[in-house]
This record gives structure tokens, C-alpha cells and sequence, in this order.
């Protein structure tokens, strides 16, 4: 039996970029469609009528959350992706 290959280590500069990934939903433009829920449900959820979404984005689901931001129709979520 062998043992597995370890996971690549991220630098200490990626962990800090990423951490810092913020998600802003501008309200007045969002209609709902829900693409960003279909695409990154463990962030964005319609319940009630409202967008509840994720405000500070963990480094797993930072593509998600581009993925999410890049195809919403009304391009109403953005993303602060403050580096230093």
C-alpha cells in the first residue's frame, strides 16, 4: 500500500490576499434570478424574498465566488479582493 501525495501547502502571501476576498451585493440592482445560488450555493441563498450571501469568502470557495460574480445577469455582486 502506498501513501497518498500530500496536498500542495499555500505560500503565507496567498492565505493573506485571500482572506482578505469580500462580497458586496448592490440591492438595487439584483432581481433574483438566482444564477449566483445555482453556481455558489454555500454563499449565496434566496429565502423569504431576500439574497443572503457570505460576506467574508473562506480560500475554498473563492472561485465560486468569482464564478458566481461574473455570471450574474446584473452584475450586482462584487468583489473587494484587497491585497497587499
Amino acid at each position: 500500500m502506498t501513501n497518498p501525495t500530500p496536498a500542495p501547502t499555500r505560500t503565507p502571501q496567498l492565505a493573506r490576499a485571500v482572506a482578505r476576498l469580500t462580497v458586496s451585493v448592490d440591492n438595487n440592482h439584483c432581481h433574483l434570478y438566482a444564477i449566483c445560488q445555482q453556481e455558489a450555493p454555500q454563499l449565496f441563498q434566496i429565502t423569504g424574498g431576500r439574497l443572503r450571501y457570505i460576506r467574508h469568502v473562506a480560500a475554498a470557495d473563492l472561485e465560486a465566488a468569482r464564478h458566481a460574480a461574473r455570471l450574474c445577469p446584473m452584475q450586482a455582486i462584487h468583489l473587494d479582493e484587497g491585497r497587499s
